[in-house]
């Protein structure tokens, strides 16, 4: 027997709220009771759908991803990846690198939590700049053969940046960052 379908509109408050509360007060300061007040839901709710802080913070940030992060096909390597780089940089400032910082304090206390982060989180990004490399490399952009290194050469640094040197996170950065890749991606 299963109980009523859930909600979208409450999951996404509930998101929205564990999402404020980590920005305003950071991950270690973020709680369930915090969350269940500021979403309007339940403690015994919250806790129906998510085991603990740190699920609840891979959902909401699984679901701002789908949400905002657009998959270009401009046609042109440089600029897909150049608006995802941008995108991805935006949404991290937007939220003061508070996210990728909570993600990565948690990731460190356990291996169960940081598989986790992997599967849901960070492997879907991944493939979708995996989907442009394959696009650019079947229009002849992309000799390198090595996809995940070139993903890494984007998420090495971005992660650098938004745990250590939060300010790199610009326009100007993603347009270096981006170039590099274009480079790495059809040596000479």
């Amino acid at each position: 027997m299963q109980g009523r379908p859930r909600d979208p509109a409450l999951d996404a408050a509930i998101h929205q709220a564990a999402l404020d509360l980590v920005t305003e007060r950071g991950y270690g300061r973020m709680t369930m009771e915090g969350v269940a007040a500021r979403s309007g839901v339940s403690k015994q709710a919250l806790y129906r759908r998510y085991s603990s802080k740190g699920d609840l913070l891979l959902a909401a940030l699984d679901s701002v991803g789908r949400e905002n992060f657009p998959v270009p096909d401009t046609g042109s390597f440089r600029e897909d990846l150049l608006h995802m780089v941008r995108a991805a940089f935006a949404l991290h400032r937007d939220s003061n690198s508070a996210f990728s910082q909570a993600v990565a304090a948690e990731a460190a206390q356990g291996s169960d939590f940081a598989r986790k982060a992997v599967e849901s989180v960070i492997n879907p990004r991944r493939e979708l700049f995996r989907e442009v490399i394959v696009r650019a490399r079947e229009r002849g952009e992309v000799t390198f053969a090595d996809d995940d290194v070139l993903i890494d050469l984007i998420y090495g640094p971005m992660w650098y940046a938004l745990l250590f040197d939060f300010d790199r996170l610009t326009e100007s950065y993603a347009a270096s960052l981006t170039d590099a890749v274009v480079a790495a991606a059809r040596p000479a």
